[in-house]
């Protein structure tokens, strides 16, 4: 047995390196979730050995995206390093500003969520895309592998090149479109967030994107990061490349940031 999988399977949190987890949330949603404090997100992270986390707030599928970019400021201010910010983004007239303010705070890049009716690429993103590309911010966006989201990501790549663009749930659906788009754009990368963990599907992102192409969410709260750091774990592919998954792309994309 590999050395990082016997950990996981001891319970012992991981301490050999960093893990970044690129996708999780705070505040309340109409799920069933037993703890909402960001203490308790914290906690969990301590026991997996996840040293930082980017979060959004749950309103990032709402309206109400300025509350919501306020509460995620509390959370890094009173976990500073362990729990860093995606700026949520609806499409207000005034929503650059917003980003800029955030950017000045410290956050460390933004959050789309297509839920709100909106496509990806609308015009009203775009001045706060231009400051993340000014940047060099990293972008998660809400996918299900439609066609529609994969141009608009490929419209998005070649408009703002020095951005780093993360598929969150890559291969919920239509697996081989999210292999092509990440193989087709330098800034595309595939995350691993999703609520089930189908045989083979975590090793054929990486043998067919490339292990330097994938990054790990848990999406916590929604999951736990035990779950969703296990299906790493538990991969047929090397420690080195779970490294670069876990670690390693993270810490590359995070550090462009200018």
């Amino acid at each position: 047995m590999n050395t990082l999988l016997a950990a996981g399977r001891a319970g012992r949190p991981i301490t050999d390196f960093d893990i970044l987890d690129l996708h999780g949330h705070i505040g309340r949603i109409g799920f069933a979730l037993p703890d909402l404090s960001s203490a308790g997100l914290v906690r969990q992270m301590d026991q997996v050995g996840v040293k930082s986390i980017v979060v959004s707030h749950m309103h990032c599928m709402s309206p109400n995206v300025v509350h919501g970019n306020r509460e995620v400021l509390a959370a890094m201010r009173a976990f500073p390093g362990r729990i860093l910010g995606y700026i949520s983004l609806w499409p207000y007239p005034d929503i650059t500003e917003e980003t800029a303010w955030c950017i000045e705070q410290g956050f460390t890049g933004i959050k789309v969520h297509n839920c709100n009716g909106f496509p990806i690429n609308h015009t009203g993103y775009d001045g706060s895309y231009a400051l993340a590309n000014k940047h060099r911010l990293p972008i998660l966006f809400h996918t299900w592998g439609s066609a529609e989201e994969f141009a608009q990501i490929r419209d998005l790549s070649a408009r703002f090149p020095e951005t780093s663009l993360l598929l969150a749930h890559a291969g919920c659906n239509n697996e081989e479109g999210y292999l092509n788009i990440a193989r087709e754009c330098p800034n595309v990368y595939l995350d691993t967030a999703f609520s089930r963990s189908p045989r083979g599907l975590f090793e054929r992102l990486v043998a067919g994107a490339s292990a330097d192409k994938v990054v790990w969410g848990s999406d916590a709260y929604f999951y736990t990061q035990s779950s969703q750091v296990g299906k790493v774990l538990g991969a047929k592919i090397s420690d080195e490349e779970k490294r670069m998954v876990l670690s390693g792309n993270a810490e590359r994309i995070l550090g462009r940031r200018r």
